[in-house]
């Protein structure tokens, strides 16, 4: 599931990149999950906190306001996300945690991601 996690958040992160105009170098984007992380889906321990970073290079610069659009872009992937998750005994995931913070420093992009759900 990590596997699938991490091309989800890869995908995402490409498509609100994108959307907003920002062009990435690919070999450079790094993920990394932290150990507090944790998988527990499905049946009747639901839970899921996917803890980390995410970083790469961008070409050119990036300025506030698409820093703003991309953060809040990616801020709106986990409640939607939860939403079509099918959990086989009708049990639901409800979002606990949804922190996304995204920083620039020069041609160094960093995702910081925070998604708890139980």
């Amino acid at each position: 599931m990590w596997d699938f996690f991490r091309r989800l958040l890869l995908g995402t992160v490409v498509e609100v990149l994108l959307e907003n105009g920002v062009a990435v170098d690919f070999s450079s984007i790094s993920i990394d999950f932290h150990d507090t992380s944790a998988f527990k889906v499905p049946r009747f321990d639901n839970y899921m906190r996917f803890h980390g970073q995410l970083t790469a290079t961008i070409a050119g610069e990036m300025n506030d306001g698409t820093r703003r659009k991309v953060e809040q872009g990616l801020r709106t992937t986990w409640p939607e996300l939860l939403k079509v998750v099918d959990i086989p005994v009708g049990d639901r995931l409800t979002q606990e945690k949804n922190q996304v913070r995204v920083d620039v420093v020069g041609q160094r992009l960093t995702v910081h991601f925070d998604l708890e759900a139980d």
